[in-house]
């Protein structure tokens, strides 16, 4: 599972409170965005949205995610970062924890 992506899915539909709108700014159909919504609701086991009523509310757990979220995000977008920028270095001189790279 993509957990990142899922987690830009879910902030996106926290922000948009509406799975069509959040689908249409992901450039996705509204059902694979449902879905992915169920898998992260399934692999945290926490239900994320109060869906009732034709409106789309986070629940205590979703808030909590929408905090957290945007963080995990960041630091896994510099691992990213990080590691690219290694496996692109010179193999007779790897970068140290004190270098630029980091």
């Amino acid at each position: 599972m993509d957990i990142m992506r899922h987690l830009e899915c879910f902030l996106a539909v926290g922000e948009e409170r509406h799975f069509g709108r959040a689908a249409e700014r992901l450039g996705m159909e509204q059902p694979p965005l449902s879905q992915r919504i169920r898998r992260l609701e399934k692999e945290l086991d926490a239900e994320l949205f109060d869906r009732g009523g034709g409106q789309v509310a986070l629940t205590p757990a979703g808030h909590v995610l929408m905090r957290e979220a945007p963080e995990l995000l960041r630091r896994h977008q510099r691992m990213r970062s990080l590691v690219r920028r290694a496996a692109e270095a010179d193999p007779e001189r790897p970068p140290r924890p004190w270098t630029s790279i980091y």
